[in-house]
């Protein structure tokens, strides 16, 4: 007998019906003739798999930009909440201070508000025009936005600023004939409102009005731009020209 005890030689009947209930096989177990057949099979699964492995890299690599995304948004889109209401803000300081400019008995009884070499006026004036020029129509991003928000803050805490200021001076910076003028000034403004003659009120605006150009002759000091176009408009008896 050989020394593996009769088993080199394999005799086929051997792996008959006793090992497999149907007989149909003869020969070894099928999982012996694995060679030929798992050699083929792996070489076509690896590339599968290869490519399988990259779709996901490609995709799981998708999620996390498109995340990162949503959350560079998210964070961007905290800072239009304040941009919006900085524009309210800022609108509000802009109305205030048109109305301001274009009243003149407003200007008159704040006169350091209209000189800029006040210097709480001189801040507000920059500030102002800061914030000017970096509104927009449309929500300009983060950055941008960010510092629009910050100008017209700036711009808001000067105006408060200006008007505090103004209360306090008055018209402590003029001359004692000087402050008469303005008084007198402010009494014709107020006769030509509460006057029902036309041909008075017009006579009553263009007093003040005289008595302004003389006050800036003496003094430099002027009314802005729209309050003195208003006043000369009222004197001419403009249509539509509102009373002070």
């Amino acid at each position: 007998m050989d020394p593996d005890g009769g088993w080199r030689y394999h005799d086929p009947h051997q792996w008959g019906p006793g090992m497999y209930h149907h007989g149909f096989h003869h020969g070894p177990p099928p999982w012996m003739d694995g060679p030929g057949v798992l050699f083929p099979l792996l070489s076509a699964l690896i590339p599968l798999l290869l490519l399988l492995w990259v779709l996901s890299r490609w995709f799981v690599l998708d999620a996390l930009a498109a995340r990162g995304r949503d959350a560079l948004a998210g964070r961007a889109d905290t800072v239009k909440p304040r941009w919006e209401a900085a524009v309210a803000r800022f609108g509000e300081t802009a109305r205030a201070y048109a109305a301001y400019e274009c009243d003149p008995a407003a200007v008159l009884h704040r006169p350091t508000l209209a000189d800029v070499g006040e210097p709480a006026t001189a801040r507000f004036v920059d500030a102002f025009a800061e914030a000017t020029a970096l509104i927009t129509d449309a929500y300009p991003g983060p950055q941008a936005g960010e510092r629009f928000v910050a100008a017209a803050e700036g711009a808001d805490r000067a105006w408060q600023a200006a008007v505090d200021a103004a209360d306090r001076v008055r018209a402590a910076h003029f001359a004692p004939g000087e402050r008469a003028v303005l008084e007198q000034t402010l009494s014709l403004l107020e006769l030509a409102r509460s006057s029902p003659h036309e041909a008075e009120r017009r006579s009553a605006y263009e007093r003040a009005r005289r008595r302004l150009t003389d006050l800036e002759r003496r003094t430099g000091w002027a009314l802005p731009r729209p309050a003195g176009e208003l006043l000369a408009a009222r004197a001419r008896g403009m249509l539509g020209a509102p009373a002070a």
